[in-house]
């Protein structure tokens, strides 16, 4: 994958929102050495989960009613860590995702918002994760 399209293995980002935002997060945990950034929208994580994490740098992205707390206890934990930074935006207010199947979902789309912010993506794409390439280089 990545050699076939040209991308640099230094810079894999994980991404994932909702359901895949725990995807991601359970990837981050599993895998944290892989990682030049990750960033996860509306999945509220238990705090525990920031050991399994050091030495990643994550954007942990969601609106207030996002489980009891958002992902307040989460970041507090991944502040604690020896290695790594960690961003958090917490919106007060988010729109509902486009489809209109699923607009009951109100402040649910905060991946509308983050993922049209510029300062996402420049922070992303300026980390990265040289351990990293030699894993993806083996066509992991």
């Amino acid at each position: 994958g990545i050699q076939k399209y040209h991308g640099d293995p230094s810079q894999v980002v994980l991404t994932g929102q909702s359901a895949g935002g725990a995807g991601a997060w359970h990837f981050a945990a599993l895998y944290p050495h892989v990682w030049s950034a990750v960033n996860v929208v509306c999945m509220p994580a238990r705090p525990e989960i920031a050991e399994s994490l050091e030495g990643v740098h994550l954007w942990v992205v969601g609106w207030t009613g996002d489980g009891v707390m958002g992902n307040d206890d989460v970041v507090l934990a991944l502040k604690t860590r020896k290695r790594g930074t960690v961003r958090y935006t917490r919106y007060l207010e988010a729109p509902g995702p486009p489809d209109p199947k699923y607009r009951f979902m109100y402040n649910h789309a905060s991946y509308d918002l983050i993922y049209r912010d510029g300062r996402l993506w420049k922070w992303a794409f300026s980390l990265r994760n040289v351990e990293a390439a030699s894993f993806w280089l083996q066509g992991a």
